[in-house]
């Protein structure tokens, strides 16, 4: 320390030679010190002075009733950190060695004091060295414990590489977490995170990991299989740390457990996929039906002129079919939307011997179908079209599941599920009908059954199927209150199980399959048929004058209400589609109010979703029927419509 620094010193002498410490004092001036001093020359006043704020300890070593030694322990003990500095005529080489390594920052000979000003800097600086020091390293452990708490409770993995020895010199505690592995394997070997990644995406990770972990552009999205054989997502990016020379000694890396947001952008997929067949199905809903609706009405006609029983059974099951496949086409509307549809008291018996029957007549001859269903089994309240549609889709998988044949079973059966009898996991207490669908087919995998409800999942081979039917079942299940339950093993065949609650009364029907009468036949009453679709047109016309009524044909809205205002005297009834271009249905009912606000009105339509039933009923429509329907339907509701008394309200 130079003199021309003139640094202020607060110094405490233990000293009890007063000349002595004046001495000390004197040297250090003349160095350039400003000194202020405290003197002390025993151990009561040596600890009532220490806590003054001093900058520098001076010390005899031998005094009456104290000693340095003392002082220096003293000092070590109330733990404030100043320079202690030995200034003694009798201490020898060896005691001047003690002292150091009990912490003394030096010692110096009385007779050699010329010297205690350059002692007393260096034990400044190196004083104020260490304090440096002493802070650096308490900011550095400051700032490791926040990166410790950090990275410590972070959901992310943070992973640290090191490139010379490819060893993981740190791994965040949410590997444990997310892996399912004791983070010690991947310390002893990055074999274990390799040995972790989905097979099928192995290759290209782990190639990826060589090649771009080192330049900053490793970001891979993958799979891992945790020794539960559970999966998930993981997204994984690398970040090189390079040295003062600019190479890249390690790398960083940060990943995360992304399976939530996979599952959300799978069901944003699902729902964009929904929608893209819902409006498929929209636009091909309306023709489709247009094309069905003929089929249907001709099949009726046909029946009654059939010239053997064999002829009425294979007409009445065109007709069947045709009615099916309009309920496909509704329901395919619906799975697109929500599922939703009416309920009412439903006999599963009923479907199923129907789809029994189906099987029989369609399905290859070498599956063999086998029926069992009491005779009384419980009722369930249901959407019949729904139901017969989860029955249908499990059938048709039975079937394709045995291309070299083999046998379906369908079986109902009544169902007590109580807390000592669970039956199948996820069943809560109750009564339910069960439906199932066994086959002796090829089965399925662990892995595949997994997924067999999974909206898109299929195993077929590409066009021979859509991976909509089974999750059309569990949607259509669920929405009915049930389960589903599958079983399989390869080889072994499979079986599904739906268990549906028991009825609550609260349908609208007493029984689905129960049998109503005959429809009337029509009194020569005129009827004003408007579709823009002739085959429609013609079929409509040939069937109601065979049901005993007359009719009117128009191609068009316009075209009807010329017939209309020409004929109004005469016609009884309007039956009209709504979906037609120019003047459509609801316009073509709203112009002919004006000029007749009692003639009857009934609307058909494709596309139910784009009915708007309260404007039509407000308008005085008696009826809104799908298109197309069966003529018994249409038939009741020409009866019904003709014997009320017409107009709005």
């Amino acid at each position: 320390m130079s003199p021309s620094a003139k640094m202020p010193l607060k110094i405490l002498l233990v000293e009890d030679n007063p000349h002595d410490a004046e001495l000390m004092l004197r040297e250090l001036r003349r160095d350039g010190y400003e000194v202020e001093s405290c003197r002390v020359d025993c151990e009561e006043d040596f600890l009532a002075r220490l806590p003054g704020g001093f900058d520098m300890i001076l010390s005899d070593f031998a005094l009456p009733q104290f000693n340095g030694l003392r002082a220096l322990e003293l000092l070590k003990q109330s733990g404030l950190d100043i320079p202690f500095i030995l200034v003694s005529a009798t201490i020898g080489e060896e005691m001047a060695v003690v002292a150091m390594k009990q912490g003394a920052t030096d010692y110096l000979l009385k007779d050699r004091l010329t010297r205690l000003g350059l002692a007393v800097g260096h034990a400044v600086e190196q004083h104020r060295l260490r304090q440096e020091r002493a802070a650096a390293d308490r900011a550095l452990r400051e700032s490791e414990e926040r990166f410790r708490q950090v990275v410590e409770n972070m959901h992310e993995v943070f992973w640290l590489l090191d490139l010379a020895t490819s060893q993981v010199v740190y791994i965040s505690p949410g590997y444990e977490l997310i892996w399912g592995r004791p983070s010690g394997e991947l310390y002893a070997s990055r074999k274990s995170w390799a040995d972790s990644i989905h097979t099928e995406d192995r290759a290209r990770v782990l190639q990826a990991a060589a090649a771009k972990q080192q330049t900053g552009e490793y970001d891979e999205t993958y799979r891992i299989v945790r020794p539960d054989g559970s999966e998930r997502w993981i997204r994984d990016r690398a970040y090189p740390i390079r040295g003062a020379d600019g190479s890249v000694r390690r790398v960083a890396g940060v990943a995360e457990d992304v399976t939530e947001r996979r599952v959300l952008e799978q069901q944003f997929l699902h729902a964009q996929r929904m929608e893209a067949v819902g409006t498929l199905a929209s636009g091909l809903a309306h023709d489709l039906n247009n094309i069905l609706a003929p089929m249907l009405m001709v099949a009726g006609l046909l029946k009654d002129s059939a010239a053997t029983d064999k002829d009425r059974e294979m007409l009445a099951m065109i007709e069947q079919s045709g009615q099916r496949g309009a309920a496909i086409i509704r329901q395919l509307l619906t799975f697109s939307r929500g599922i939703s549809g009416d309920r009412v008291t439903v006999q599963l018996k009923h479907l199923v011997r129907e789809m029994t029957h189906i099987m029989r007549e369609t399905f290859p001859r070498n599956i063999t179908v086998v029926e069992n269903v009491p005779a009384d089994p419980w009722t369930i309240d249901g959407d019949p079209t729904q139901l017969h549609q989860v029955i249908m889709n499990l059938c048709v998988n039975a079937r394709d599941a045995m291309p070299q044949g083999g046998t379906i079973t369908l079986e109902v059966s009544n169902v007590e599920v109580t807390e000592n009898f669970p039956v199948d996991p996820g069943l809560k207490p109750g009564s339910y009908v069960l439906c199932s669908v066994a086959d002796t087919g090829h089965g399925m995998s662990a892995a595949v059954l997994a997924r067999i409800f999974d909206p898109f999942f299929t195993t077929k081979a590409i066009g021979k199927g859509t991976g909509l039917g089974l999750s059309t079942v569990i949607g259509i299940v669920k929405s009915h209150g049930g389960v589903v339950k599958a079983a399989s093993d390869p080889g072994k065949g499979a079986v599904f199980r739906v268990y549906l609650p028991v009825s609550t009364g609260s349908g609208s029907a007493a029984d689905a399959g129960a049998l109503t009468p005959a429809p009337p036949r029509g009194r020569d009453e005129l009827i004003l048929v408007v579709d823009d679709e002739a085959p429609v047109r013609e079929a409509m016309r040939r069937f109601l004058e065979q049901s005993g009524y007359r009719v009117l044909l128009a191609s068009s809205g316009e075209e009807g209400l010329k017939l209309f205002l020409r004929h109004q005297g005469d016609i009884r009834l309007i039956l009209t589609d709504l979906m037609m271009p120019g003047l459509g249905g609801t316009d073509l009912v709203r112009a002919v109010r004006v000029v007749a606000p009692g003639i009857s009105v009934i609307a058909n339509s494709g596309l139910d979703e784009q009915v708007n039933r309260d404007e039509l009923s407000a308008l005085g429509v008696r009826a809104v029927l799908p298109k197309p329907c069966g003529s018994e339907i249409l038939l009741r509701a020409i009866a019904e419509a003709l014997n009320q008394r017409a107009g709005p309200g």
